[in-house]
Order: C-alpha cells, then sequence, then structure tokens
C-alpha cells in the first residue's frame, strides 16, 4: 500500500514565479507610513518585482475593481509584496511602481498606437520602458511653501487613495453635469441650481485636494500639527495665499512621472502635412496599459 509522505516544502517551488526586476522608489519611501514598506534590500532600498499571475491579469480587465482603485492596489500587493500598503503610495512613486510591474510581466518594450498630429492618421510605435523609467525627473519634493519670514506651510504628494478618491469624485459630477444637461424635463430655473451645486462641488475638489497635501504649518519657531487648527487657518486664508500654495504643488506634479517621447513623421507623413517630429505622451491607464496577452 503506498502512503503520501507529507512534504515540507511544494516540490512545485522551482515553478513559482520569481523576482524579474528590482527597483527604487524616486520618493525613497520618505512620505510612506512606517510600516508599510519593507525593503527586500534595506541598504540599496530596494524592492523586488514579480510578475503579474493570471489572477492579477483577470483583475486588471475588472472595469468595476479598476475605478474604484482596488484592483491597482491587490496587483502592486501581489507583484511587490515589499508594498504593505498599495493606498498609502504616493503620486511621486506611482509611476514607477506601475511601470515596473509591466516590465516584470511583459518585458521592457511595449507596442502603442500613436497619433499622428493634423492628419488624422495612426502609427505604431515601440516604447522602452526601461529609458523611459531612467528619464523620470526624479528631482526631491520640495514640501515648504516659503509665504514669508515667518510663515510656512508643509505639504506632502498625494497618496494613491487621494487620488483615486479625487478621480471618484470628479467623474461622478462630471455624470451629474452630463444628466443635467441632457435632462428634458428641469426648468431653466432647475437646471441652475444645478449647475451652480455641480461647479461649486468641483471646486471644492480642488481645495479638498489643497488641504489633503497640507502637514503642518511653521510660524513663529513653532510647528503646527493640530488638524482642527490647521483646517481653520486654511478657511480663513487669503486668496493670494491659497493661490501660492496650489500653484506650489502643481509645480510638483511632474516628479516621478513618465515623460513624453519624441516622434517623427516619416516621408509619407510629412507630404500629407505632418510635423516633423512631436511629443507623445503615454497613458498610465491601467486598461490599456496592462493588456491581457494575445
Amino acid at each position: 500500500m503506498n502512503t503520501e509522505i507529507p512534504q515540507s516544502t511544494n516540490p512545485l517551488s522551482r515553478y513559482f514565479r520569481k523576482p524579474a526586476i528590482f527597483i527604487t522608489l524616486p520618493s525613497g519611501g520618505k512620505f510612506n507610513t512606517p510600516g508599510t514598506i519593507v525593503w527586500d534590500n534595506a541598504e540599496a532600498k530596494e524592492l523586488a518585482v514579480y510578475p503579474m499571475t493570471a489572477r492579477d491579469e483577470m483583475a486588471m480587465n475588472s472595469p468595476d475593481a479598476l475605478l474604484s482603485g482596488q484592483a491597482t492596489v491587490d496587483v502592486v500587493h501581489s507583484c511587490i509584496p515589499g508594498i504593505k500598503d498599495g493606498w498609502d503610495l504616493n503620486s511621486i512613486d506611482l509611476d514607477t511602481v506601475l511601470i515596473s510591474i509591466r516590465i516584470a510581466s511583459y518585458g521592457e518594450k511595449m507596442n502603442m498606437t500613436a497619433g499622428v498630429p493634423d492628419i488624422n492618421e495612426t502609427m505604431d510605435v515601440e516604447l522602452d520602458l526601461r529609458q523611459a523609467l531612467d528619464m523620470m525627473d526624479k528631482k526631491e519634493f520640495d514640501s515648504n511653501v516659503v509665504i514669508d519670514s515667518t510663515l510656512s506651510i508643509v505639504v506632502r504628494p498625494s497618496t494613491y487613495r487621494q487620488l483615486t478618491n479625487l478621480q471618484l469624485r470628479a467623474y461622478e459630477e462630471q455624470r451629474l453635469l452630463s444628466q443635467v444637461s441632457q435632462s428634458k424635463d428641469m426648468t431653466p430655473s432647475d437646471a441652475n441650481k444645478q449647475f451652480a451645486q455641480i461647479f461649486k462641488n468641483m471646486h471644492d475638489l480642488t481645495l479638498n485636494n489643497m488641504v489633503d497635501a497640507i502637514t503642518s504649518v511653521k510660524v513663529d519657531n513653532q510647528t503646527v500639527q493640530d488638524r482642527a487648527q490647521i483646517n481653520e487657518f486654511i478657511n480663513n486664508m487669503t486668496g493670494e495665499m491659497a493661490d501660492r500654495v496650489r500653484k506650489h504643488i502643481t509645480s510638483q506634479q511632474t516628479l516621478g512621472k513618465l515623460k513624453p517621447f519624441k516622434l517623427q513623421a516619416n516621408e509619407e507623413q510629412l507630404a500629407k502635412g505632418a510635423p516633423k517630429s512631436w511629443d507623445q505622451s503615454v497613458a498610465m491607464d491601467n486598461s490599456n496599459f496592462f493588456v491581457s496577452r494575445s
């Protein structure tokens, strides 16, 4: 009688996926909550990146999960186990994380279709994602918004949770705007009231994004971190001061982002009126960036 002997090690483990690449984060993990990142190489601050599983690829094709951001977070946890809380990822590191997962899963090259300006045509191009990673703006995030010699405001990059919530709320307001615009049952007066409320909500989104970015305020050699006091300060700051904070935050938004790459027209396209060259951006839209294998 044959008896199966329990094995402490799965004999199939040598076929399990293994790290494909190792990455560093542009922010160096500076803005992450303690404990949400565990480095695979602590000295070099490197993270191991594994290829996506079949389950991961299916998740990236689920519209509802993609819209909520949950699919992206689940795939980040699966492919980069050192990231313990994908929602806590900041905007500076997000592109690096997503690109590295794509490289680990499908290789360094990515085929895409690009529009040719002025002639209403498209062309197939190949993008080197390794090169794109190397060309990212990796300057250090400037956290200080200096108002004057006695006052400065400390900001941080948005987390993935904040970005997702902002996108969901903006999507909802755009949906409501479309519904009101197409409604045949509303009186002009009711429609105007709805438009006014929607535009107020969209303005509030912009303000709330700034509020979420502020972590503390330095004034007269002391640091204010109490959230209630900071919110009271924000609600009473001048429009000029708020504008300076918004502009500073906006100026930092290119950090860690995938830069547009240069494309050149061929002779046939030039003859049709296409420009000699142009900058082509790459959409980090999960629905087309993480494509299923054909």
